[in-house]
């Protein structure tokens, strides 16, 4: 290809089919590397100036106790109102003291739970009309850190929200035209840096050895004795992590019970309530404070009083949330409508779906993916896509499948750092599927994977595999929080019933994998173990939201998505629309895992213009991406904004791919 060619997404969505054969079989690599792969964003970055994105691997090896603490009364200890301390570059964080128990009737009796926050400031005061108040985040996962997400993603977001700065002389200022933020993440109750946190294996070379188990053991679940172990393990992990005589035991005054009794979405979207309303308190007070220190008190200082009052009991939801994040802004919207003022939902679940603990709504666009792969690399050409064939797309499709039947049938040996490995077929299915999420960046990486497992050349995948293995004695890292238990905790607990909605039983299991196959013949086995501790999960929440998804919101929602999303496809962002009247959908032409891994910049501006005025774009508006996968143009920027939103999308959409590329396998 001597000139980039438009990026266009197959308007069928093909599926790739696997050759016939008696017995296909998908493996998995490690547990919940499914899970692992909806939690993206999240390795920390050491963000410096405004615009400035330094190398990914520089922004590893945060931790939340490293916060530069000069004396005691610098300490972020706990409190019930927010206190923010300088934290990082450029961010502050805090950490809200909120009940462990929300419905605790006897005030002082509920135990605490001690929300680790971070904000990055607005570029203007509170007291600066142009303040638009603070926008808040979530990953997705269930499980997922936000403070870690906004770290590494609050210069790029700034970039996206904001308006170009302007003078701040007051001649110049224009509240109308120009807005800024302060955005605000944090770890949900359970996860990272919150306290807290929930555990299943608290130890981490124990927890290594589980994983190199389930490697170990493999995921063909078309082999009778295969089948047996899985499902029995998912099921003792699921004991595992509800075991009240571990970490997750707390003290309440009524006896010991189980912290995943009150870590629910329900509990979450009651703690964002507290959020946004401490941030009017701290709002109120902050401008209190800088009026104090003026010498001369302005002459709109009433104006601004007024302007940034608390407002107690009333404050409103501005929010972005990506993937499990849109079931819980579809919850926050369920459950207190009169409070959404923004709300744009990315990657969207399917909230009845989820609440069922069903896991059925996901995969209807996956093998479309795949079948995209082989037409995008055939019109890259050879010198940018490795696996092109001149002979077509088909082609490359039965390469892929021959790759994936030959190390299912011989796994290719390979060593790295003179260790050695086997390359199984799971390890490639699980390869491909992380990629999937991120096609921008994904998809040459997989072509050149590809060619050289077709040549049973596995030195590269050696290289991803190693990885696996090599923290295991680093303590200081191993000792991190588990995210998996997290989150096996918030879907379980947020699910209908005990035995994981519907696999109480093998029988039941069976069943369910067979549902998923007709969706997904190569990606099925993958995607059924998600829900599959829930089995043996038998700790329910105290405080669950049980449906009905849907409301009148305050203002209408902006929900968003790809024209093909591996795990959250666009007909459940229509849907989206159907049960939140006056909502609209925003399709981005490409493919991927939520509209911000394959960008497009009018698609951002319309969400911007959203943040600023509220303004809707007509829904089912389509927009064309920046840049598609192998370098094939899209649309053109032609202004200094587009040119920065460009830019500022890029940088979350090259995140988002580091993560995969490197997260996924360091469990």
């Amino acid at each position: 290809m001597t000139e980039k060619e438009p990026f266009v997404v197959p308007k069928d969505k093909p599926r790739f089919l696997l050759k016939a054969q008696k017995k296909p079989v998908v493996f998995i690599l490690a547990a919940f590397i499914t899970i692992i792969s909806l939690q993206w964003l999240w390795q920390l970055q050491q963000d410096t100036e405004v615009l400035t994105y330094p190398p990914h691997d520089a922004r590893k090896g945060f931790r939340w106790e490293d916060v530069c603490v000069k004396t005691a009364d610098d300490m972020i200890t706990p409190s019930t109102s927010l206190k923010y301390h300088p934290c990082f570059t450029g961010f502050q964080c805090a950490r809200l003291e909120v009940p462990l128990d929300w419905n605790e009737t006897t005030a002082g009796e509920s135990d605490k739970v001690a929300i680790a926050i971070v904000k990055k400031p607005a570029k203007v005061e509170v007291t600066d009309p142009r303040y638009a108040g603070v926008i808040l985040f979530n990953p997705g996962g269930p499980g997922g850190s936000g403070v870690e997400f906004l770290h590494s993603n609050g210069v790029a977001f700034q970039a996206l929200l904001d308006s170009a700065l302007q003078s701040a002389e007051p001649l110049t200022i224009k509240p109308d035209e120009e807005k800024y933020f302060d955005l605000l993440s944090w770890d949900p109750r359970g996860v990272k840096n919150t306290t807290p946190g929930h555990g299943c294996i608290p130890d981490p070379v124990a927890r290594r050895n589980w994983l190199s188990q389930n490697n170990a053991i493999g995921f063909s679940l078309q082999d009778e004795d295969v089948f047996r172990n899985v499902y029995s393990r998912g099921r003792l992990l699921g004991q595992t992590c509800a075991n009240t005589d571990g970490a997750n035991a707390i003290n309440k005054v009524n006896g010991g019970e189980h912290l995943g009794q009150y870590i629910s979405t329900a509990n979450v979207v009651r703690d964002m309530v507290e959020i946004i309303e401490r941030h009017g308190e701290w709002r109120e007070s902050h401008a209190k404070a800088l009026l104090s220190r003026s010498c001369n008190r302005p002459k709109d200082a009433d104006a601004i009083l007024q302007r940034t009052a608390w407002q107690k009991g009333e404050e409103q939801l501005q929010y972005w949330g990506f993937s499990y994040g849109t079931v819980l802004g579809q919850t926050f919207a369920s459950m207190q409508p009169h409070r959404v003022r923004r709300m744009v939902l990315d990657g969207v679940v399917d909230g009845a779906d989820y609440a069922a603990n069903g896991w059925l709504k996901n995969l209807l666009d996956i093998d479309g993916i795949t079948s995209a792969f082989a037409a995008a690399c055939f019109r890259a050409g050879p010198t940018l896509c490795a696996a092109h064939d001149l002979r077509g797309p088909s082609a490359i499709l039965e390469t892929l499948s021959t790759v994936l039947s030959d190390v299912r049938a011989n796994p290719i040996p390979a060593f790295h750092n003179s260790i050695p490995t086997t390359i199984t077929h799971s390890d490639v299915v699980l390869f491909l599927f992380s990629l999937w999420y991120s096609p921008l960046f994904g998809f040459p990486f997989a072509a050149s994977v590809i060619q050289q497992l077709a040549a049973r050349n596995g030195t590269a995948f050696a290289a991803l595999k190693a990885s696996l293995t090599a923290h295991v004695c680093d303590l200081p890292a191993a000792r991190e929080r588990d995210t998996s238990a997290a989150q096996i905790a918030i879907l379980c607990t947020d699910g209908d019933g005990y035995g994981g909605g519907g696999i109480a039983t093998q029988d039941e299991f069976r069943a369910y994998v067979a549902q998923l196959r007709a969706q997904s013949p190569l990606f099925h086995e993958c995607w059924a173990r998600v829900r599959l501790p829930c089995a043996g999960f038998d700790v329910r929440a105290k405080w669950r939201f049980e449906g009905p998804f849907g409301a009148q919101t305050a203002h209408p929602i902006v929900f968003t998505s790809q024209s093909l999303d591996p795990v959250t496809p666009l007909p459940n962002a229509v849907q989206g629309t159907r049960i939140f009247p006056g909502s609209v959908v925003l399709e981005t032409k490409g493919l991927g895992h939520c509209a911000v891994s394959m960008p497009s910049v009018q698609g951002l501006l319309a969400v911007r213009e959203y943040f600023h005025s509220g303004e809707l774009p007509p829904n089912g508006t389509r927009y064309e991406v920046y840049e598609g996968p192998f370098g094939e143009k899209g649309e053109g920027v032609q202004t200094a904004v587009e040119r920065t939103v460009a830019d500022a999308g890029m940088q979350v959409a090259k995140t988002f791919f580091e993560e995969i590329e490197g997260g996924l396998w360091r469990f």
